[in-house]
């Protein structure tokens, strides 16, 4: 409102000089003092119409609501970054375990081994996925790799397969120590360079049998 009030100032002193001019009559002074007054009053309308007003300086509760957006939009970009910086370190991951070898393809039973089974691994919409036949059954379902420690080959885990048999620990004479344990449904495995090893049974101090065949490993090679 600094415009306003200039504006004010600027038309009593007018009035007040108007009035002081000796050589004019009252008629004409009220004349010239009623111009002035309409002039004025024409004029803040144009102030108040067109916002003349708003080229005063910001309040400090409107510099402090900016300084707030500004803060925000920062924090915005920070996280957009990193969320992007993060998709290029997954991206890169993905990139290297690829570079190990390649896993898709179909293995079938190394010379020697007693049990009867083909797989095949396959990727489908980026999901790693198996196929299995055995001489009995048959699983198909989703597959994960993990990188092993010494980064040369991965951990393998063939999803929704149920052991044949889990008793856990054996006591001296042979019973499980703990009763009624509830059947694992997923088989793990190493994965190298075309070949897959898997752990077929345990001993007394873990027993289970994941297929019923006589192997303790069975080793799948890559065809």
């Amino acid at each position: 409102m600094g415009v306003v009030a200039l504006v004010i100032v600027v038309i009593i002193i007018l009035i007040f000089f108007i009035l002081k001019i000796p050589k004019l009559t009252i008629a004409k002074k009220i004349l010239i003092v009623v111009s002035v007054l309409l002039f004025c009053i024409i004029v803040l309308a144009i102030i108040f119409i067109t916002g003349f007003d708003r080229g005063r300086m910001p309040k400090r509760e409107e510099l402090e609501y900016t300084q707030e957006n500004l803060d925000t939009i920062k924090k915005a970009d920070s996280t957009t970054t990193i969320t992007s910086e993060n998709i290029n370190s997954l991206k890169d991951n993905s990139e290297k375990e690829k570079k190990i070898f390649e896993i898709e393809g179909h293995y079938q039973l190394k010379k020697g081994n007693s049990c009867k089974m083909n797989l095949t691994l396959y990727y489908q919409k980026n999901q790693l996925k198996y196929k299995l036949k055995t001489d009995t059954h048959e699983f198909s379902d989703d597959a994960e790799i993990e990188l092993n420690e010494a980064e040369d080959g991965y951990y393998i885990t063939f999803k929704n397969i149920e052991w044949s048999e889990y008793l856990g620990g054996l006591d001296n004479e042979g019973d499980p120590i703990e009763k009624d344990l509830p059947i694992p449904k997923e088989v793990s495995g190493t994965l190298y360079k075309d070949e897959i090893i898997i752990q077929n049974y345990g001993n007394s101090m873990n027993y289970y049998v994941v297929f019923e065949c006589g192997d303790k490993y069975i080793e799948l090679i890559k065809k």
